[in-house]
């Protein structure tokens, strides 16, 4: 008789994914310019992290948006891996994972349409959003929910905003803090604040 094979639930994530991009503009069909991913257990251990600039097409006459805010210029992403290269080790990295992000609706829509030009799949446990669960706790909205002023609130250093890595990590230090706020001590009890 053949053991049977069970489809992991939800409930039985891998950990967490946190991911931040840079982007060149605001549209998911903009381009993705830079990726971080940091690999988190539930108890907040950091067990991985990636990051890496990602090359557009046409890299010498692409725009790449608001380098006023982001840093980036041509020099780091004209010899950066390509989006397809770039978005298999995201996936890789990611897979079975809850993904994290401060304003998670932002991160994934980039992620799933470039998932989708390249041709991959992005098989996730589910998706939480840090900025979310922070307004959450606060139903009056009564104080500022952006990832640096959190950052202060919660003693947490955040020394290059914009910077995918650095924001990355950021909200990963930010991220036990705010289940504890919510009293979440499982995957199975974070379920329910899933925004995917």
């Amino acid at each position: 008789m053949k053991d049977r094979v069970v489809a992991p639930q939800s409930s039985d994530a891998d950990g967490f994914a946190i991911v931040d991009l840079e982007t060149t503009g605001l549209r998911p069909t903009d381009s993705i310019l830079q990726m971080a991913v940091i690999l988190q257990n539930f108890d907040g251990t950091v067990t991985d992290q990636w990051s890496s600039y990602v090359r557009p097409r046409r890299v010498l006459t692409a725009d790449l948006g608001p380098r006023h805010i982001h840093g980036i210029t041509r020099r780091r992403v004209i010899l950066a891996p390509s989006l397809p290269a770039a978005m298999r080790r995201l996936a890789a990295l990611t897979s079975g994972r809850v993904v994290v992000a401060h304003n998670a609706p932002f991160d994934t829509r980039f992620l799933r349409t470039a998932a989708e030009q390249v041709g991959i799949d992005l098989p996730w446990a589910g998706v939480l959003c840090t900025l979310d669960l922070s307004r959450r706790l606060d139903p009056g909205r009564r104080r500022n929910h952006r990832l640096t002023t959190l950052c202060e609130e919660y003693g947490i250093s955040l020394d290059q905003a914009h910077d995918a890595l650095h924001d990355a990590r950021a909200t990963a230090e930010l991220l036990p803090h705010l289940l504890r706020g919510h009293t979440i001590a499982s995957f199975s009890d974070a379920r329910p604040f899933y925004l995917e």
